[in-house]
């Protein structure tokens, strides 16, 4: 005789398969906002070729228009550099820019910008944090 699947045994199979796939949406729409605000603040500092008051102005607003989570963080150095738009090293937005300008001698910079994508528990609270990090396009001193 063949023993059939309980349903119970089945049930919990269901639930599995549906908690990984919520978890793996909201993955990705967390990914996305990241990834977006990111791109936002990389074009902000290309258009006013650096990190700027009108640069700020235009981080600030995508911050607040997208919905970025604003989390007390202290940056991490990146090759060597630390975050310029922090205060003792600690960012107030959750966002890190840093300035590359010593590593080429040919008069050339760039900058890279560092958002997270959060995972805001109730009751636990951020218990995950996974960083994005992009750089903008060499840019050339000008004078």
């Amino acid at each position: 005789m063949k023993e059939s699947i309980s349903y119970t045994f089945l049930l919990d199979i269901i639930i599995v398969f549906i908690a990984i796939s919520f978890f793996a949406i909201i993955s990705i729409m967390s990914y996305s906002k990241a990834y977006r605000v990111n791109s936002k603040i990389v074009n902000a500092i290309e258009i006013n070729e650096g990190y700027n008051k009108y640069a700020k102005e235009k981080i600030d607003q995508t911050i607040t228009s997208y919905g970025y989570q604003r989390i007390s963080k202290t940056c991490p150095t990146k090759d060597g550099q630390s975050a310029i738009n922090t205060n003792n090293n600690r960012t107030s937005d959750g966002v890190c820019i840093y300035m590359f300008d010593k590593i080429n001698e040919d008069g050339t910079y760039w900058y890279g910008v560092l958002t997270y994508m959060s995972y805001d528990f109730p009751i636990i609270g951020n218990l995950i944090r996974i960083p994005v990090y992009t750089k903008t396009m060499t840019m050339h001193y000008m004078g």
